[in-house]
């Protein structure tokens, strides 16, 4: 990579300020851009990275204009979800999609300290979830403010399975999943 004078220097800024995340994996930024949402997977919550106040334009971390109270906090957009998050990504309307890879589980918190085979078993979700959890697929819908509207689950997964991304464009949601050979589209 060849370093760039532009943005990419305040980010590795900011990033650096979220040492500590465990197992950070998917991000998504607000629609008004005071602050990313960051899943951390292990803990099954996602995480919102204050990048400034939603009333300071153009300052904050890297932002180059003055201080901004919360710039560089970081506090808990939504925990106690019902499945193991993995990506997110904003939708039209300024809220969330939040893909869940699997069914609760205590195996990754008992696997934290062991970031290695953490790692190493995260590749194996595909083949291992359908034996140690069964098959299973769900995405939850988040407004603005982290707060869940609308939840989409395939209980047996028979449909789409181990759900780590979704899209939505033009009325339609994708899915990313593990353990498919395609990406699957539904109608909103």
């Amino acid at each position: 990579w060849k370093k760039s004078p532009s943005r990419l220097g305040s980010v590795w800024e900011v990033c650096r300020k979220c040492v500590g995340i465990s197992y950070a994996n998917g991000v998504a930024l607000s629609a008004d851009g005071a602050w990313v949402a960051v899943v951390e997977t292990n803990l099954n919550r996602v995480l919102r990275f204050w990048l400034r106040d939603a009333d300071c334009r153009g300052g904050g971390v890297g932002g180059g204009g003055g201080a901004c109270p919360r710039a560089g906090e970081t506090d808990v957009l939504i925990d106690k979800l019902p499945g193991t998050p993995d990506g997110i990504s904003r939708a039209p309307d300024g809220g969330f999609w939040l893909a869940l890879v699997a069914p609760l589980s205590p195996l990754p918190r008992h696997l934290a300290a062991w970031p290695r085979l953490r790692t190493l078993l995260s590749h194996l979700l595909p083949w291992v979830a359908p034996f140690a959890v069964g098959s299973w697929g769900a995405v939850v819908k988040l407004d603005e403010r982290g707060r869940p509207v609308e939840a989409l689950y395939d209980p047996d997964g028979s449909h789409v399975a181990t759900v780590s991304a979704a899209t939505e464009v033009g009325g339609r949601l994708f899915l990313g999943n593990l353990g498919g050979r395609g990406v699957s589209v539904l109608q909103l």
